[in-house]
């Protein structure tokens, strides 16, 4: 039982940390705030799509695969439940999904502020939930791979 709530824990701080830096960045980022010349900023942009800004303006679709996504994903957790790198990785993407999810429909948009430009190329300005989720993946790949399962 106290795993459980150990999750629950995790989700909740994740999600916490997501939606104050976005709350934040809303109220008091006006302007570009470069920390690192071409490199690093915090830059405040609306994204009304998924990543790279895939399906732009389709709010209700991404919407409906975010919940699919997330009803999938606390499914599969009970599953591999005793998992802990699993379990980690699955509420890491949880918490992102749900993140950006509640941007999406309180908002009509993702709150994006984290800005890297690579080799003079401006990478695709991002978010914590957007870390969370990447980071979430890859490690679900991993675990998948490490198995045989994928």
């Amino acid at each position: 039982m106290k795993k459980k709530y150990l999750i629950v824990v995790l989700f909740f701080i994740l999600l916490l940390i997501d939606q104050i830096s976005k709350i934040l960045v809303i109220n008091f980022l006006n302007n570009k705030i470069v920390f690192i010349d071409n490199f690093f900023s915090f830059e405040f942009i609306k994204n009304d799509g998924a990543a790279f800004g895939l399906f732009g303006g389709n709010i209700i679709f991404l919407v409906l695969i975010t919940l699919f996504l997330i009803i999938y994903l606390i499914y599969d957790l009970k599953k591999h439940f005793n998992n802990k790198f699993y379990v980690i990785c699955v509420i890491l993407v949880l918490s992102g999904a749900v993140g950006n999810l509640i941007d999406r429909i309180f908002y009509g948009y993702v709150v994006d502020f984290i800005s890297f430009i690579l080799f003079n190329n401006q990478m695709p300005i991002f978010n914590f939930a957007d870390i969370c989720v990447t980071f979430g993946i890859i490690g679900l790949v991993y675990s998948m791979l490490r198995e045989g399962s994928l």
